[in-house]
C-alpha cells in the first residue's frame, strides 16, 4: 500500500498541475482602458498670463505655491502628444464647451480657428456644452460640418472640428427625437468603447432663450441609463459616459485626491453619479471649470479644469466581461514651462492673432488698477462686478429713467487685469464679457425687486450668489435664529426699498430672460433694449476711470 502510493504520487501531482494550468488559460485576462480628456476651453487658444483658475503650483525657484502659466492650444497639443505616445491605444474625448464665451481672438473668427485648432488633438467626441449653442444649434452644426455657407468662413481653409458633439438629451421640443449623435464607438486595443454624452440639463437656465427655441433638455442620467441596452446590444464592452455637468471642490481640495474621496465635492454630478448604470465605467465632466479626481459609490468622476490648463488622464483595468477592477486617474497640469509649443499650432495662433489685431489692441483708456470678478467680498459682491453695473446703469441713464442694475457673476469671464502704464485694450474688455449681450431695461414693482434679492440668499448654510449691483443699492442681510438667512434694509438711491412702487431695472437679455435660475425677471414690462454691455464698459472707463475707486465691495453687507 504504501509502494503504490509512492508510486502514484507523481502521476497525481501532474494531473493536478495540469488541472491548475489549464484553470488558468481558461481565467479572464485583464484589460486597460487610457481615456485623455480636456474640458471648457472656451476658444483659449492663446497662451496666456497666470490667472486664479491655472495650476496652483510650487514655483521652480522660488518654492512658492500659486498659479503657474499653463495652457494655450500649443503647449496642450503638445503635452496631449506625449501622453498619446505613451499610450497609444487612448481613446481622447472631451467634456464640452470647447468655444463661446471665449476672447476676441477665437470668438471674432466665430471660434474657427478653436474648432481648426481642436482637430488636431484628437479628440473623438465630445459632450455638448451650454456655450456650443450661443450662436445656436444650425450654427454649431455648421461648424461641426465644416461648412462655408449661408456665411463665408471665417477662417482660411475651415474644414470642422473632425470630431461629433454628442447630445442625447438635447430633443426636438415637438418630437421628443435627439437632435445631436447620442453616443459613438471608438476602438481601444481590443476593447471596443462606447462613449455617450449629454448635455446640462441646466442649459436653459444659462444660456439665452433665443439660442435654443424647439429645443428641450431631459435628465442627463435618465437619458444615459436609457442607452445602455443599445450599447450593449451593439457589442460594447466599456461603457464611458460624457457629460457638460460637473462638481465644485471646497476652498484648498486638490486637483489630484490620492484616496479619490473629495470629502467637500458638491454639486449635481453627485446626484447624476449616484443615479447612473453601473454599466458605465467613468464620468467624464465639465461645466464647473474645476480640476478633481474623485469616485462615487466606487467609479471615477473626473474633471481637467478649464481653459487647456489640465488634461486628465483616467486609467481603468477591466476583465474580460468589462468589470473594472481598478480605475485610476491624474490631473496633469499642461505648464508652458514644461512643454514647448507644437509648432504647427503655434503658427495657427499667431494668424489669428494677426487677423484680429486691430480690433484686439485697440486703446481703450489707461487705469489706475484693475479689478477682480474673484475677489468677491464674503458679503456678496466683488470689484469687477460692480463696475460692470455701473456702466450698464450709467449707459441706461443716458437713455431714460433707470434705479438699479444688476450683473450676473457668471457672465464675467476674467478679471480685469492693469499693467502699469499700458491702456486697457478692446481685447481686455472682451475677455471679461465676451458674450455681446444686449442691456435691457425693464420695470419692476419694488415686491418683485424684493422678491428676486430673496432668492439670492445662501440656502443651507451655502455662499452667498447675489447679483452684482450697481452704487444705487445696498442691502443688508443676516443668518436668523433658525439657519435660514433673511433679508435686512434695500436702500434704492438712499432710500427704503418700496415694495409697492415700480421701479426701472437694468439687465443684460440674459438675465431678462430669467437666466442664472432668476426667474423673477421675466415679471418685467415695459423692456427697452439700450446698446450692448461692452459699449456701456467701454463708455463709462472712457469717461470716467475714476469709477474703479466707487466699485469697491460693500454693497452687499452680512450683519
Amino acid at each position: 500500500m504504501h509502494l503504490r502510493l509512492h508510486l502514484t504520487a507523481p502521476a497525481a501531482l501532474a494531473a493536478l498541475a495540469a488541472a491548475l494550468l489549464a484553470g488558468c488559460a481558461t481565467q479572464p485576462a485583464t484589460t486597460e482602458l487610457t481615456l485623455l480628456s480636456i474640458n471648457d476651453f472656451h476658444g483659449n487658444i492663446q497662451a496666456s498670463r497666470p490667472t486664479p483658475l491655472m495650476a496652483r503650483l510650487p514655483d521652480p525657484t522660488t518654492g512658492e505655491v500659486k498659479p503657474q502659466p499653463a495652457g494655450g492650444v500649443a503647449h496642450l497639443a503638445t503635452a496631449m502628444a506625449e501622453l498619446k505616445a505613451k499610450h497609444p491605444d487612448a481613446v481622447i474625448v472631451a467634456g464640452g464647451d470647447l468655444i463661446g464665451a471665449s476672447p476676441q481672438i477665437s470668438n471674432l473668427l466665430r471660434d474657427e480657428p478653436t474648432l481648426a485648432a481642436m482637430s488636431q488633438l484628437g479628440i473623438s467626441g465630445s459632450a455638448l456644452g451650454n456655450h456650443e449653442l450661443d450662436a445656436g444649434l444650425p450654427e454649431l452644426l455648421r461648424k461641426t460640418r465644416g461648412e462655408c455657407q449661408p456665411v463665408d468662413c471665417a477662417w482660411p481653409g475651415f474644414k470642422g472640428p473632425g470630431f461629433p458633439y454628442l447630445g442625447a438629451n438635447v430633443l426636438d421640443a415637438k418630437t421628443g427625437q435627439p437632435l445631436l449623435p447620442t453616443h459613438i464607438f471608438q476602438q481601444s486595443g481590443k476593447l471596443k468603447v462606447a462613449i455617450a454624452g449629454v448635455a446640462t440639463r441646466d442649459t436653459p437656465q444659462v444660456i439665452i432663450a433665443k439660442a435654443i427655441q424647439g429645443i428641450r433638455f431631459a435628465d442627463e442620467a435618465d437619458t444615459l441609463n436609457a442607452l445602455v441596452p443599445t450599447l450593449k446590444a451593439a457589442g460594447a464592452q466599456v461603457l464611458v459616459a460624457v457629460m457638460h455637468e460637473g462638481g465644485v471642490q471646497g476652498p484648498g481640495a486638490s486637483a489630484n485626491d490620492p484616496t479619490y474621496a473629495c470629502p467637500t465635492l458638491t454639486g449635481r454630478v453627485q446626484d447624476i453619479a449616484k443615479r447612473l448604470d453601473p454599466a458605465y465605467a467613468i464620468i467624464i465632466g465639465g461645466h464647473t471649470h474645476q480640476a478633481y479626481t474623485c469616485k462615487i459609490n466606487g467609479r471615477l468622476v473626473v474633471q481637467a479644469g478649464s481653459y487647456g490648463g489640465w488634461i486628465t488622464q483616467s486609467r481603468l483595468t477591466l476583465d474580460a466581461a468589462g468589470h473594472v477592477l481598478d480605475a485610476q486617474a491624474v490631473n496633469h497640469p499642461v505648464l508652458q514651462s514644461i512643454y514647448a509649443p507644437n509648432a504647427a499650432l503655434a503658427d495657427l495662433v499667431a494668424r489669428a492673432a494677426a487677423l484680429t489685431e486691430a480690433a484686439r489692441t485697440k486703446p481703450v483708456a489707461t487705469l489706475p488698477r484693475g479689478a477682480g470678478r474673484g475677489s468677491r467680498d464674503p458679503n456678496g459682491d466683488s470689484s469687477l462686478g460692480n463696475l460692470i453695473a455701473d456702466s450698464q446703469l450709467a449707459f441706461a441713464r443716458k437713455q431714460g429713467p433707470a434705479d438699479v442694475a444688476f450683473m450676473n457673476p457668471g457672465g464675467i469671464r476674467a478679471d480685469l487685469v492693469v499693467e502699469p502704464g499700458k491702456p486697457t485694450t478692446m481685447s481686455d474688455l472682451l475677455a471679461i464679457q465676451p458674450f455681446g449681450n444686449e442691456i435691457v431695461v425693464l420695470t419692476m414693482t419694488g415686491q418683485q425687486l424684493w422678491d428676486v434679492l430673496q432668492r439670492q440668499l445662501p440656502k443651507n448654510g451655502g455662499s452667498p450668489r447675489f447679483l452684482q449691483p450697481s452704487w444705487t443699492l445696498h442691502v443688508t442681510w443676516r443668518q436668523g435664529a433658525d439657519g435660514a438667512a433673511q433679508l435686512g434694509d434695500v436702500l434704492v438711491d438712499g432710500k427704503p426699498l418700496d415694495r409697492t412702487r415700480d421701479y426701472r431695472v437694468v439687465v443684460n437679455n440674459f438675465l431678462s430672460e430669467g437666466g442664472d435660475d432668476q426667474a423673477g425677471f421675466r415679471h418685467g414690462r415695459d423692456r427697452a433694449v439700450m446698446g450692448t454691455d461692452i459699449d456701456a464698459l467701454v463708455e463709462l472707463l472712457q469717461a470716467d476711470p475714476k469709477a474703479l475707486d466707487r466699485a469697491t465691495p460693500g454693497r452687499i453687507v452680512r450683519e
